[in-house]
């Protein structure tokens, strides 16, 4: 009930069968805490050809745009915009090791108007979610 857990196991890279599988997952914690762990990777990640296996490890920000497909008027087209991008250091990604995002604090964690405009902070927090207004 606290954590959520997306597990890759035994990931073959297409063409390259033999260099091994890769198992790894990321775990979505209710905290906001997000961890990847890397149980298995067998060969740098450094070394993955880029033009036939993009390769991105972070976060990123995405909304999706569904449009009309001129072509075909009963499908639509999928558009992803993608923003605020965090991504890792793929050299740093090994066999036995993980990565964990912890989040800022923010104005959404205030139950309160008072809790958020007292707040300590570190940029101006004057929403009220209770007044749904600026105070």
């Amino acid at each position: 009930g606290t954590v959520f857990v997306v597990q890759w196991d035994q990931v073959y890279l297409q063409g390259k069968e033999d260099v091994g599988s890769f198992t790894f997952q990321a775990a979505l914690h209710s905290s906001g805490r997000i961890v990847f762990g890397y149980k298995e990777i067998p060969v740098p990640v450094l070394q993955i050809s880029a033009s036939q296996h993009p390769v991105k490890a972070g976060l990123s920000d995405a909304f999706m745009v569904l449009n009309p497909s001129p072509d075909v008027p009963e499908s639509r087209r999928r558009t992803i915009y993608e923003y605020h991008r965090v991504e890792l250091d793929t050299g740093r990604i090994a066999s036995l090791s993980a990565v964990e995002f912890t989040p800022l604090p923010t104005c959404l964690q205030h139950r309160s108007c008072e809790m958020c405009v007292t707040s300590e902070l570190t940029f101006n927090c004057s929403w009220c979610h209770v007044l749904q207004r600026y105070p």
